[in-house]
């Protein structure tokens, strides 16, 4: 019985660590760091971005989100955009729209207030 308990803990406590996700993407010396309090979904999804370069916070930057997947046979190319919201400290919110499951490739865009550009890279499974 009490195996039982520790096991049932275990399992919820998997549950409830296991829905967070989190990717990264860098480029040069910045670094993006996208995450969700709960697990990507096809639908709208909040997103915190955490944008550094050298390991500080990139502030005051225009930050955006782009997910894409290309047109395969019977289905057309898809493509959420989004603009990011700063929070301070290098942190933007922001929401993409996925609107099926698959391989989405992901590009974030960091424009920093002196006006340097950088494209950041990665791809998520839903």
């Amino acid at each position: 019985m009490k195996f039982k308990f520790i096991l049932t803990g275990m399992l919820f406590a998997s549950l409830a660590f296991g829905a967070a996700w989190e990717q990264s993407a860098s480029v040069q010396n910045v670094k993006a760091v996208l995450s969700s309090d709960k697990a990507l979904i096809v639908g709208d999804n909040a997103l915190v971005l955490t944008v550094k370069q050298q390991n500080m916070p990139i502030e005051n930057a225009v930050v955006e989100v782009k997910a894409f997947m290309p047109a395969m046979p019977g289905m057309p190319a898809m493509e959420s955009k989004s603009k990011a919201v700063a929070q301070g400290h290098g942190v933007y919110k922001t929401s993409l729209n996925l609107d099926m499951g698959g391989t989405w490739q992901i590009h974030v865009f960091v424009t920093t207030k002196e006006g340097k550009k950088y494209r950041l890279k990665t791809s998520l499974s839903l």
